[in-house]
């Protein structure tokens, strides 16, 4: 049997033999007064360290941050960078870049991989997204592996964070196409939330399990299940979980194109959903680490070259500056302003109208249809009615809705892709509007 790569998990692709996702099994966080959410946000991004080597350019993809004995430790998926405008082969990533840092900002020291690929044990052919924690003395990391025998969830650990002995019992558990995982303590027990499908052609989900001591763990239960059942494309990816002030905070993506990742937020660590969306950070598998009082959000990713970090906002209003939900405006066919934005709570689309512009007077918001995956894109056409392009939750095709003569919109309509983040939408010399939008992953227009 041929190995899954990443790129095909991508496309929703599930291992042949995995075991079906069960169903969710929430738990309520404790009872009592917490201050409300807070919406997320991030500065700009700094690039920080650069993995390439005399042999040519590298980049860094799924990563974990641990501070630990008074250094920063960055452990992280590593591959050669592909030429411009392709994407690099998530087969050939087979070991974890291994830097350390006085601060997340550097300067990053570059040490030997911390783990490379043993065929021998159980089938490993990549190693995919570790995440590093510390407890009971010492180091864990959890990886993601598999080929032939299917996706896996593994297991390392260490006493320094340079060596590193896999668990002698083999993966800890195997799924659909079970990756990216991600361990916090919540009450009693652990969590680990990962990367699947609901089943074979099913919905992309952040599933979660529990374990008492880090090596036994829970049958799957489903956090986040998003809206979707198109498998062309992967938008629950690097799940992150932040505990704050008795809410959980899950970021998720790529959403909004391969360098967006969504923020929702929830009382209970085991059950997340869109209502509770509290941000977005423009950064593609973000982690999120606090020094003392001050937060940092990290990013990296396949056309990136090494590791961003930046301060990571916690904000009583939704931050200003995020472009995706940027409201936008045009004349439409009976030459009246129009407005159209994302709604935060739910990210549907509203519209208003300008009823007089001498007045300034103004219709209310009404729904306009969603929710959507970016906010849309504006085109005019030759006789003056306006055109609205939207891309898909799920990050993949583009929809459309077209204004009537007489004023009124015909509904949405699918207009085809996949596509990697809103399009540009424009007249060209015959009058006739040209969308052009990139490809999921930005290899290609």
């Amino acid at each position: 049997m041929r190995p899954i790569s990443r790129r095909n998990l991508l496309r929703g692709t599930a291992a042949a033999g995995a075991l079906p996702l069960l169903g969710a099994g929430a738990t309520t966080a404790a009872a009592g007064t917490v201050p409300a959410p807070r919406w997320i946000g991030a500065g700009s991004f700094t690039h920080v360290y650069d993995p390439s080597t005399a042999a040519g350019p590298r980049y860094l993809n799924d990563h974990t941050l641990i501070r630990a004995r008074g250094r920063w430790h960055l452990f992280s998926i590593v591959g050669n960078s592909a030429p411009r405008g392709e994407s690099p082969d998530s087969a050939a990533e087979t070991s974890f870049a291994h830097a350390s840092a006085p601060t997340p900002y550097g300067p990053w020291t570059t040490h030997a991989d911390a783990l490379t690929v043993d065929p021998s044990y159980h089938g490993e052919e990549h190693l995919w997204a570790p995440h590093v924690i510390e407890a009971d003395g010492r180091f864990w990391m959890f990886y993601a592996a598999g080929g032939a025998s299917g996706a896996a969830i593994n297991l390392a650990t260490s006493t320094d964070l340079f060596t590193w002995t896999r668990e002698p019992s083999g993966p800890l558990f195997r799924g659909l196409v079970a990756r990216d995982p991600m361990v916090l303590r919540t009450g009693d027990a652990w969590t680990m939330y990962y990367t699947e499908l609901s089943g074979p052609g099913g919905h992309h989900v952040v599933a979660h399990r529990r374990s008492a001591d880090l090596v036994r763990w829970s049958a799957p239960g489903v956090a986040f299940a998003d809206a979707s059942t198109d498998a062309t494309v992967s938008v629950t990816e690097s799940p992150y979980v932040v505990a704050r002030d008795g809410w959980y905070y899950l970021f998720l993506g790529p959403r909004g194109g391969y360098e967006g990742t969504d923020v929702l937020t929830s009382r209970d660590p085991h059950r997340f959903d869109v209502t509770g969306y509290a941000g977005h950070v423009a950064g593609h598998a973000v982690e999120v680490v606090a020094d003392g009082d001050t937060w940092y959000a990290s990013a990296a990713g396949w056309f990136r070259q090494g590791l961003y970090v930046a301060p990571l906002e916690w904000r009583d209003t939704p931050p200003p500056w995020q472009s995706p939900d940027n409201p936008v405006a045009a004349l439409d066919a009976s030459g009246r302003l129009t407005v159209f934005a994302l709604a935060a709570a739910d990210r549907s689309m509203l519209r208003r109208v300008q009823l007089d512009p001498a007045a300034d007077t103004w219709s209310g918001w009404e729904a306009f249809g969603g929710p959507a995956g970016a906010v849309p894109t504006l085109g005019r056409n030759a006789d003056g009615r306006l055109e609205v392009f939207s891309l898909a939750p799920g990050g993949a095709n583009l929809h459309h809705r077209v204004q009537r003569p007489d004023g009124g919109w015909d509904g949405w309509e699918e207009f085809g892709g996949p596509a990697g983040a809103a399009p540009a939408v424009a007249r060209d010399a015959g009058g006739r509007l040209e969308v052009l939008a990139p490809s999921p992953g930005g290899a290609s227009v």
